[in-house]
């Protein structure tokens, strides 16, 4: 069975400068990866790379054994670019329109489960509230691949909670990049730590953590952090 995703050998260069360079990473369909790394490890290029936002330099991205098609993959970006003065109804009726697989009762049933009003302005919504229109539009495409770009930025530790629980029940495999181990620890399967534009780390987090003796994920992260070597 092919992998949900792969790459082989992905990089992108900025004129003499590798953002991202021999990254290899294979995922099962239904995992759900951690993207780890400290700031400028090259995880935003990754994701960047994998939704079609950016073109590589060297390498190739393969969904389910093809090559990348953006209608496979949705993109919820760290800043939620919604359109401000939309309703909820009006973004849904968009992703309709954009969308030829769009599956309207998906999408609507994640907004009623958060008492989200269809009548509500974007730009009249919670921080947290936003992220979940982001993540109904992204059920409603039915995508294969879902990557999430710092989904908890700036969110309180309820709608975290809220988001997470989300990310938790859908049945599509995830990509989600973030600063918080904690909440990558309850939802993901796999990590994929970067440093200095490369893989350090890929595979479940049991494989890991057995192979580094670490306890837990935060301590498998910080431990390479601190001592990069051992990762390699």
């Amino acid at each position: 069975m092919n992998a949900a995703l792969e790459t082989s050998g992905l990089g992108k260069r900025y004129r003499q400068r590798w953002a991202l360079s021999e990254c290899t990473i294979e995922l099962p369909a239904g995992a759900a990866a951690a993207v780890v790394g400290p700031n400028g490890a090259g995880k935003s290029t990754l994701l960047n790379l994998v939704t079609g936002l950016l073109a590589p330099t060297t390498g190739t991205v393969r969904i389910f054994g093809r090559p990348l098609d953006i209608a496979r993959v949705a993109f919820v970006a760290q800043d939620r670019p919604l359109y401000q003065r939309w309703s909820v109804a009006d973004l849904l009726r968009f992703g309709a329109a954009t969308n030829p697989r769009w599956d309207r009762r998906r999408a609507e049933s994640l907004l009623l489960a958060h008492d989200i009003p269809p009548g509500q302005r974007v730009d009249r919504l919670s921080g947290g509230q936003r992220t979940l229109v982001a993540l109904a539009l992204a059920v409603g495409k039915q995508a294969d691949l879902l990557v999430l770009d710092e989904p908890l930025a700036e969110l309180d530790p309820l709608a975290r909670v809220h988001v997470m629980e989300v990310v938790r029940t859908l049945e599509v495999t995830v990509l989600l990049s973030s600063h918080v181990l904690a909440d990558l620890a309850q939802v993901c399967d796999h990590l994929i730590l970067l440093g200095n534009g490369r893989v350090r780390l890929c595979g479940t987090f049991t494989e890991l953590l057995n192979t580094h003796r670490a306890q837990t994920l935060e301590e498998l992260v910080l431990g390479y952090l601190r001592s990069p070597e051992l990762a390699r």
